[in-house]
Parts: structure tokens; sequence; C-alpha cells
């Protein structure tokens, strides 16, 4: 009986990625051609607790395993379904989000061809994020913020953007690293002043950037530019 029963979860859940990916692929389409569309409920959202249970675990895991499958097979459009559906059964864990963002702002953006698909896939990537970050309980940590801020900084070239979430990542623990990119945005927003006293901070407090951090600011108090 237990034997049976799993198979037919596993034909629900079956069911659902397929129910998300004829929709998605609708949404997509749409998008592309500025089509106004309604948003169709996704199945999960209303009825995953009942039907999925205790199995949410063993779900994601089986969604992580076909969305490995259609990344590496070239199926890039089906992958934005999948993220949602994991994101939704394993809301508090962070690598849903950051992988999730990271996948569609960078991966799915290098490989899709036109400028249209390309800037799609960089809003998604960053509307993914900023959907995690409306879980109360990844809005303490700083990854979800970090990764925000790079996207815009590195991928997106929106400069304040990436000053405003990069802020945010610091006022929790965090690498290293994280100053160090909040003071080259710092620079690129046109704040010398605080990207020279961000540096002066990441000097007097992170052995390992000492001497780029020096460089940093002496190259920002003499030549009004540092970074590249």
């Amino acid at each position: 009986m237990r034997r049976k029963g799993y198979k037919y979860f596993l034909a629900i859940v079956l069911c659902f990625v397929g129910i998300h990916l004829v929709q998605i692929q609708i949404d997509y389409r749409k998008k592309l051609e500025n089509l106004e569309s309604a948003l169709v409920l996704m199945p999960g959202q209303v009825a995953g607790s009942l039907i999925l249970g205790g199995f949410k675990g063993l779900a994601a895991d089986l969604l992580w395993l076909q969305m490995e499958s259609y990344w590496h097979s070239g199926q890039h459009y089906k992958i934005l379904p999948l993220l949602q559906a994991i994101s939704w059964l394993q809301p508090s864990y962070i690598l849903v989000w950051t992988i999730g963002g990271w996948h569609m702002a960078y991966n799915i953006y290098a490989e899709v061809k036109t400028p249209e698909e390309k800037q799609y896939w960089y809003e998604q990537g960053i509307k993914f994020l900023k959907k995690g970050l409306s879980y109360p309980f990844n809005a303490n940590k700083y990854d979800i913020y970090f990764e925000l801020g790079w996207t815009y900084y590195h991928k997106g070239k929106d400069y304040p953007n990436a000053v405003k979430y990069l802020e945010k990542a610091i006022k929790y623990p965090h690498p290293d690293y994280v100053d160090d990119v909040l003071a080259h945005a710092y620079e690129k927003n046109g704040q010398i002043d605080k990207a020279i006293k961000q540096w002066e901070f990441v000097r007097d407090n992170y052995v390992g950037f000492f001497d780029v951090a020096t460089r940093m600011i002496n190259d920002l108090k003499t030549k009004g530019k540092a970074t590249p």
C-alpha cells in the first residue's frame, strides 16, 4: 500500500510540473511579444500543502533533478516554473533563491540570443531574488541582498540599486568581499567620499585586502577613479 501511495504521489507531482511548464511557456512567449495576459495561479499554491503533505522535501529534490536535466539538455525556458515550485516548497532554503537568481540572470542570459530574451531573463533573476526577500526569515541574512546588489552592479550596471542592496547586505554577518564590492559600487555610483571611507574600513579590518584597499584609496584621492 505504501509503495502504491508513493506512485500516486509521483504522478501528482509530474502532473503539477506539466501544468507549470505549459503555463510558463505561454507567459514567456507573450511577454516577449509584449502581449498582456492574466496570470494563472500556480496549482501548488492552493492545494499543494494538502496533496504533498509531508513530502515537500522529496518533491523539491525531484524538481531540482528535473531542473538540472533541463539545463544540461538546453531547455532553459522550462527551468523557471521548476524554480518557482521549489521556492514554494522550500522558501527558507537560501540557495534556492541565490542559485535561481544566478541561473536566470547569468546562465540562461548567456545562452539565449536576442536582446529581448536577455533582458527578460535578467529581469526574471531580479524578480526571483526580490521574491525571496519577501519572506521574513530570508530578510535577516546577507545572501539575497548581496546577490541582488551584485547582479545590479555587474550585470545591469545599475549602480544606485547595487548600492541600495549592498548596504543592506553589510547589516548582517557577511564575508569580507561584500564590503569590497560595496566600495566599488560607491565609486561607480559617483559617491567618491563614501568609496574612500568604505575602502578605509576594508583596509583597517581585513588583512587580506590591505594592499588593494591602500591602492584604491590612493587612486581615488589622486585621480578620482580607481576601478577599471
